[in-house]
């Protein structure tokens, strides 16, 4: 019998995730998870999560406030999100984004476009996009 769930709970979501994550334990396949956030003062302004297997960082969410756009913030995530995967060993960062939101930004931090699926939002062009470049130690 299956079930239907839109959108998932967060513990339907949480049960699927630990069944997959004791399978790869079990295959030897480690994940490391994590987040950066960054404050002004109290408030978090911006924040990133991503995870590193296969030697490979996956950068799965990185967000700016509106107001703290334009200031270094995105930058400054994504380089210590790389810095966190090379400290655990990552080799490629690898992100995806939509064409209406940031391909430019990864492409001037040195991303290249390694694939891409077209798609369409209410008539228009919507392509996600899937970026990779390798890591270097900054030092």
């Amino acid at each position: 019998m299956h079930e239907f769930y839109s959108p998932p709970s967060p513990g339907i979501v949480s049960l699927i995730s630990k069944g997959i994550a004791q399978e790869n334990e079990l295959s030897s396949i480690a994940k490391y998870d994590f987040a950066i956030v960054e404050r002004e003062g109290a408030a978090i302004v911006g924040g990133v999560t991503a995870s590193i297997s296969f030697d490979v960082l996956f950068i799965n969410n990185i967000w700016v406030d509106g107001h703290a756009r334009g200031r270094g913030f995105g930058r400054a995530l994504i380089a210590a999100a790389e810095a966190e995967g090379l400290r655990h060993g990552a080799k490629t960062g690898c992100v995806d984004t939509l064409s209406t939101q940031a391909p430019r930004f990864y492409l001037s931090l040195g991303y290249s476009e390694f694939g891409r699926l077209e798609g369409w939002v209410g008539g228009r062009a919507v392509d996600r996009i899937w970026f990779k470049r390798q890591l270097q130690s900054q030092t």
